[in-house]
């Protein structure tokens, strides 16, 4: 597909989908105390008010850690075990975890707009992520505009990488800035998900016609680029007009894409579904699944979120309310393992701990949300007792992250 170098910032991609299935669930209040228990996981939710920290027990009952909340500059971006890091309209910080989980002080900051790529604007409400071994942070600068015939259009869009010392310094590596749109619309979505070996990184961008993917490559000093060698094999569609276009993403242990994808150009589009891919040697993706054999949510504009468990077996979706899970199955087909859940919550944020434990944290008015755990097993998920946990003015795009002991 061709592409030009502007980028409109007038943008509405939609995909619909079936319906929730069950009624509402009840939320229940719960109140927090310290813990001195040994946690099965850190549980971070970033807040306007701080970020709080939560202590996980190995029966997954939710305790809040001493200091809640704490005072951090701008929102989370990611935390490798050792440190959070946060970033804000310009500077990227990093703040020592303590060995309970609480957060300590600011042991780094850095500004972005120092490096290469701060012509495309600046890391404020953009996306972040960082690789599987916790020493690499990429980040995404994305916002500056210009003027042109009367029409206001996206400059460009730029990821810088940057190296994270034991010690929480960092070190810029480089940037990679891409100018494109078809059609002279399009917007960027950030980095997904990075591949089970640390080498393949996926994002997607897309236009009024359709969306494609972002292919990257960690080079061997943990710089991102632009993967020119990416190629892909989609899913067998539906009908002769049809192609498959990504929505979302997710990446299991063992060098497969789980993706929520749908058919654009068909006649008479259908709604969106999930499909397995297997990541080559050079970061390309091959589907062996077909429009027949790939589940189909039964969401409502889905699938806004996709993560995927730790253990990559099992995979969460979002539509505009509620969520559902999957059995992911490597290469082979998805499939279902729940109904719609919590069908009368926004759910916005899903994150794991190591022992299929799912984190859910769903809004349920202008300002409050709720914190769910989940026991999820081949056959089943519960909710745990305590569970959902009340939390309000939460915000950012990662504002919820859970750290595995």
């Amino acid at each position: 597909m061709t592409h030009n170098n502007r980028c409109s910032l007038a943008m509405a991609l939609s995909v619909v989908s079936l319906p929730g299935l069950l009624t509402g669930q009840t939320t229940r209040p719960e109140a927090f105390s310290a813990s001195n228990s040994v946690p099965a996981a850190f549980v971070y939710v970033q807040t306007r008010d701080g970020v709080i920290a939560y202590n996980a027990s190995s029966a997954v009952r939710l305790t809040l850690i001493k200091g809640s909340p704490f005072g951090t500059s701008g929102q989370m971006a990611g935390d490798n075990g050792g440190y959070l890091i946060s970033t804000g309209t310009d500077y990227i910080h990093s703040y020592k975890v303590e060995s309970n989980g609480a957060i300590g002080g600011q042991a780094s900051e850095i500004n972005t707009q120092s490096y290469g790529g701060a012509d495309c604007g600046t890391t404020d409400g953009q996306g972040a992520i960082l690789d599987h071994s916790g020493k690499y942070f990429y980040v995404q600068l994305y916002g500056a505009t210009y003027e042109d015939g009367g029409e206001t259009y996206v400059k460009c869009s730029a990821w810088q990488s940057y190296k994270i010392s034991s010690s929480g310094q960092f070190t810029f590596l480089g940037d990679q800035v891409s100018d494109y749109g078809y059609h002279g619309d399009a917007f960027s979505v950030p980095v997904n998900t990075i591949g089970s070996n640390d080498k393949f990184a996926y994002g997607s961008f897309g236009d009024v016609y359709a969306s494609q993917y972002d292919p990257f490559t960690i080079n061997s000093n943990g710089e991102l680029v632009t993967n020119n060698k990416f190629t892909e094999t989609d899913p067998t569609p539906g009908g002769p007009d049809g192609n498959y276009y990504p929505v979302s993403m997710a990446a299991d242990p063992s060098g497969h894409l789980a993706v929520a994808v749908f058919e654009y150009f068909a006649q008479n589009p259908p709604p969106a579904q999930l499909a397995s891919y297997t990541i080559n040697s050079g970061g390309g993706i091959t589907s062996t699944n077909t429009y027949a054999d790939m589940p189909t949510p039964a969401l409502t504009y889905c699938c806004g979120v996709m993560s995927m468990s730790t253990s990559g077996k099992l995979v969460a979706v979002t539509g505009s309310t509620g969520m559902q899970v999957f059995h992911f199955n490597g290469a082979s087909p998805i499939t279902a393992l729940s109904s719609v859940l919590l069908p009368s919550e926004t759910v916005k944020y899903i994150s794991w701990d190591n022992s299929n434990h799912m984190y859910a944290l769903a809004s349920t008015g202008a300002t409050s949300f709720s914190l769910h755990v989940f026991n999820a097993t081949s056959t089943s998920l519960a909710e745990l007792t305590g569970s959902p946990y009340s939390v309000s003015n939460v915000y950012g795009l990662d504002a919820l992250i859970v750290v595995p002991k």
